[in-house]
């Protein structure tokens, strides 16, 4: 898994408010829609909230919206939201930063380090809107009237 839980659980929350942009939503009916844990995904809202990518209401009707477009939020953003960036600089073989073994590379230092590169690239050049169709073929597919 290339994601935590966590920052799995985010993406999939900021895509499903992405499709619902005209209301507000409740974390009960996004943990119920692709069955996450209740307490874990309200932790999960209330971090993005405190970071500014969700806004919070409270009460009976309350819920949780987008504060930018979609389009503006990249996969990139919500790694590190969490803190998760890190992942992305850490050796393949070694369990530290590939930073450290520059004068001293392993075998795979260079394919690893431009594979890495297309990865954080490719992290940093999609939005939430862009996995906006990945959920609604999972909400709506073709075959469901």
């Amino acid at each position: 898994m290339i994601f935590s839980d966590t920052v799995r659980y985010a993406l999939i929350a900021l895509a499903y408010l992405a499709l619902n942009r005209d209301r507000l939503v409740k974390v009960e009916e996004i943990a119920k829609t692709y069955n996450i844990p209740r307490p874990f995904l309200a932790k999960v809202m209330h971090e993005l909230s405190k970071r500014g990518l969700v806004h919070s209401v409270k009460g009976p009707r309350g819920g949780f919206t987008l504060t930018k477009n979609p389009e503006d939020i990249t996969i990139w953003d919500v790694i590190n939201v969490f803190g998760e960036e890190y992942k992305y600089e850490m050796c393949i073989l070694m369990p530290r930063k590939c930073s450290e073994f520059s004068a001293n590379p392993c075998v795979v230092h260079y394919k690893w380090e431009e594979l890495k590169a297309s990865i954080v690239n490719f992290f940093k050049n999609t939005s939430i809107m862009e996995l906006v169709s990945v959920e609604e073929k999972y909400l709506y597919p073709a075959n469901k009237v």
